[in-house]
């Protein structure tokens, strides 16, 4: 498993245009063979961080060369994040409960 960790800060003045890129971008990303998911998380001074993660090296590859994301992730670079920190890495070791399971 690939887990990406996107820590980002929207510029307020590009706050609409993020919106829809995001869900333009939900679109293309659901169908990558390989995408497993995703969560949204608020942290502190407005910051965010998106957590996607991918079954396999190859699917989060066909997703960062993506010619619709490299449109997006140009266009954050430029003017739409005032700060991001992107970290991308191989899961080694997982564990896991499921609510209500004892």
């Amino acid at each position: 498993m690939i887990i990406a960790a996107f820590k980002y800060k929207v510029n307020p003045a590009f706050a609409e245009e993020f919106d829809y890129l995001y869900s333009y971008a939900l679109k293309h990303v659901g169908i990558i063979d390989g995408y497993d998911g995703h969560e949204v998380f608020e942290g502190k001074n407005g910051e965010q961080m998106l957590v996607v993660r991918f079954k396999d090296k190859d699917s989060f590859i066909a997703w960062d060369e993506h010619p619709e994301h490299k449109k997006y992730k140009e266009r954050g670079k430029t003017e739409i994040f005032l700060s991001y920190d992107v970290s991308v890495g191989e899961v080694f070791e997982r564990h896991t409960k499921e609510e209500g399971v004892i």
